[in-house]
């Protein structure tokens, strides 16, 4: 009788068997509950920032809004009298300052390319100093840090802690009161340069902004504004 079952037929019937073992594998990765596409769905991207800036002035067209999470027509933000912020329409951002067209009612930070704005969000941020931010996360190499929201920006060298406990360091504070504490970020020095507990006073100081729009702070050959490099080489 011919032999059929060869040591040939053996191995070719096992590759074949791992074959359709793969592919049943490779189709159970690909279903996910809807809970867990929720989860990935709903999980906050880092931007790194290079610029956080107080507006002075916000002047949107007619029909500006966030579509889809996107700008759907340029607008133009005044920082100062020499520098301007160009949103062109399509890039992709966020608001979150209820009076944007007011005079001095909000902060952007925003992702930068030479003149180019990648990404940005527009916040409540009243003139002063500094602005509130959400907790440092994480501190990260080269002079960053993470917040809870996912914005990665520059530290202080030596960043102050306020709170009634004392911390030995920066990492000590953010893993006794990691989400519960605030951050300050000063705009001169583009860092986070405190960190405060829940409960305590912040550092960020106000001003009652003008009603009007004082012609003499704009300058029909401002620039857009370049981020602003500062060596941080060590931590806080």
């Amino acid at each position: 009788m011919r032999q059929f079952f060869t040591l040939r037929f053996w191995l070719t019937f096992a590759a074949l068997g791992g074959l359709a073992l793969a592919v049943v594998a490779f189709a159970k990765t690909r279903e996910s509950t809807p809970e867990q596409a929720l989860d990935v769905g709903n999980a906050t991207p880092d931007r790194t920032i290079d610029v956080v800036a107080w507006v002075y002035g916000i002047q949107p067209p007619p029909g500006f809004a966030i579509v889809d999470g996107r700008a759907n027509k340029d607008m133009t933000l005044t920082i100062d009298g020499t520098r301007r912020m160009i949103i062109k329409a399509g890039t992709p951002g966020e608001i979150d300052c209820r009076q944007m067209e007011k005079i001095g009612q909000c902060t952007v930070a925003a992702d930068l390319l030479g003149d180019g704005v990648l990404w940005f969000s527009i916040i409540e941020g009243l003139p002063g100093a500094a602005v509130e931010l959400p907790a440092v996360a994480e501190l990260l190499d080269g002079g960053w840090v993470r917040l809870e929201n996912g914005w990665v920006v520059q530290h202080a060298p030596k960043v102050e802690r306020s709170c009634a406990e004392d911390t030995a360091s920066l990492n000590d504070f953010i893993e006794h009161f990691g989400a519960t504490a605030k951050s300050t970020f000063n705009f001169e020095r583009q860092q986070v340069v405190k960190v405060t507990c829940a409960g305590e006073a912040g550092a960020t100081t106000t001003f009652a902004p003008t009603t009007t729009l004082d012609p003499s702070i704009l300058d029909p050959t401002a620039t857009t504004l370049e981020p602003i490099t500062i060596d941080t080489s060590e931590t806080g």
